[in-house]
């Protein structure tokens, strides 16, 4: 099928703490597309605590909650209860999920097989495309890309690079992170890595989005991105903190800075973050593919 049908979805990728969240966000206040935020299939994998053969009872859980709080404690396993919060980023409530899953019981389907698990993935994503009248959707994914590819040929993946030595300042400063300046460098390189080896495949669409120039110049940007996704631009992505978006329902750790415009105030913030110590230790491992990407590395090697 075609865009317009929904089945050539919008992966979004990066390490955490480089737009990613941004990115989403941006494209979700676009009028023809719905991005759901980090439904990784990982969480659906089933455990000892959460059997595969306990998926109906746990819909029936769900949906006999009575309320957000306690339905997010129904799931047994740490990965659902995750991927239920997480749902509730696209507007997803308990008792629609919990509807949602028993349908996808009924047709028997369960979370067992990657199948299984990426086309519930689907339907949540779809629920959201169709409740606010949209015509693709997205969301944030992990790095199996291959996995997505499998089921959806004609998906388009963004890879989100930005300044690791600003990663690692923000990894350091917000959430809980492996804040070791060599294992953040190590994961960063990795990460691009990965990616730049699956775009290179033939027929993937995949490119890469530079942090640095989505927030100097947006519209630039915006309309760069929208071109490979075969999409026109549209001037309400700029103004997408102003939406009545799902994320805003819900709680991220990237609230503060996703409701405010589009700002270059976090470049460059490793200058006064990191001590002389961390980014020597950060480039030793990056410095490499930095200057790759157009970084300029402040240390030299031994």
């Amino acid at each position: 099928m075609s865009p317009e049908g929904g089945d050539a979805p919008i992966f979004i990728r990066g390490m955490s703490r480089s737009g990613g969240t941004l990115m989403v966000t941006v494209l979700d206040a676009h009028p023809d597309i719905a991005m759901s935020y980090e439904l990784y299939p990982t969480l659906l994998e089933p455990s000892e605590s959460e059997p595969e053969r306990d998926l109906r009872d746990l819909a029936t859980r769900i949906g006999r909650s009575g309320h957000d709080r306690i339905a997010l404690k129904a799931p047994r396993s740490r990965g659902l209860r995750t991927f239920l919060a997480r749902a509730r980023r696209s507007g997803i409530g308990y008792l629609r999920f919990a509807e949602l899953l028993g349908a996808h019981v009924d047709r028997g389907m369960g979370f067992t097989d990657l199948e299984g698990r990426m086309l519930f993935i689907e339907s949540c994503c779809r629920e959201k495309m169709q409740v606010i009248g949209k015509r693709r959707w997205g969301l944030k994914c992990n790095n199996r890309y291959e996995d997505y590819l499998r089921f959806w040929p004609d998906a388009h993946f963004l890879d989100m690079v930005r300044d690791g030595r600003d990663v690692l300042a923000s990894q350091l400063n917000t959430g809980s992170f492996n804040n070791a300046p060599s294992a953040v460098a190590e994961a960063w390189v990795q990460t691009h890595r990965r990616f730049r080896e699956f775009s290179d495949k033939p027929g993937v669409h995949a490119r890469a989005v530079r942090y640095e120039d989505l927030v100097n110049a947006p519209e630039e940007s915006l309309r760069s991105i929208m071109r490979f996704l075969g999409m026109s631009f549209d001037p309400r992505m700029l103004e997408f903190h102003k939406d009545d978006l799902t994320i805003f329902k819900s709680s991220h750790l990237s609230l503060e800075q996703i409701s405010q415009p589009m700002n270059a105030k976090q470049v460059g913030r490793w200058r006064r973050d990191l001590n002389a110590e961390q980014l020597a230790a950060f480039e030793k491992t990056a410095g490499a593919l930095m200057q790759e990407l157009g970084y300029e590395v402040q240390t030299r090697a031994d």
